[in-house]
């Protein structure tokens, strides 16, 4: 990429930030348009291209910038020695609310960014999909629902749980909910989900 982007105004770099998330992360690499980019946020498909060279230049210049702003958020937030698997998830909900007041599809983009199938790309974004799968792993890994004794058990309401919290974030997010409302909704379901587990153990 051209380091003069960092040149820009904030306002302007964030601008094209956004409207770059928020394209692939409804789209994905393959069917992302770097016209509906221009529709989104008014610059010239000329200057995208004077900054990032081409659509793989913008995906790959826009993914490694959510991670390194994801993963350093988490690790004001989140305790990387939690062992609580409910409080994890409400500290790593916190951090997903407070990175969409400034970047409202940048979870939404990662979870897609999971998916991708496009291997050119995967390849090219590779050192920063290890870093990501890797810090969050290590969250996960650490904490747990020691109240349940079963292991599959445990698992189903981990996966319940996140599923949950992501139709929340992309349901919300697509009505311009605020951050602040996205993560009560979410609190309410991960305190709904503890408190029946506690009644079941």
């Amino acid at each position: 990429m051209n380091e003069k982007f960092f040149d820009l105004a904030r306002e302007k770099q964030d601008r094209m930030i956004n409207g770059a998330i928020e394209v692939f992360a409804k789209n994905g690499y393959k069917h992302a348009s770097t016209d509906d980019m221009v529709k989104a946020v008014g610059v010239s498909k000329g200057l995208w291209f004077h900054y990032f060279g081409s659509k793989e230049g913008i995906y790959i210049f826009v993914y490694d910038y959510c991670v390194k702003y994801m993963l350093l958020e988490l690790s004001t937030i989140v305790n990387d020695r939690e062992k609580d698997y409910f409080e994890l998830i409400m500290q790593i909900a916190k951090t997903k609310a407070k990175v969409g007041r400034s970047y409202p599809y940048l979870t939404i983009f990662l979870e897609k960014a999971a998916q991708e199938s496009q291997q050119e790309i995967v390849a090219k974004t590779a050192q920063s999909r290890q870093n990501y799968e890797k810090r969050m792993s290590d969250y996960l890994n650490f904490a747990e629902i020691e109240i349940v004794p079963d292991k599959a058990k445990r698992d189903c309401i981990k996966k319940m749980l996140d599923y949950t919290i992501s139709g929340i974030i992309r349901e919300r997010t697509a009505e311009a909910a605020g951050a602040e409302a996205i993560f009560k909704e979410i609190k309410a379901y991960i305190e709904l989900v503890r408190d029946m587990t506690l009644d079941l153990a």
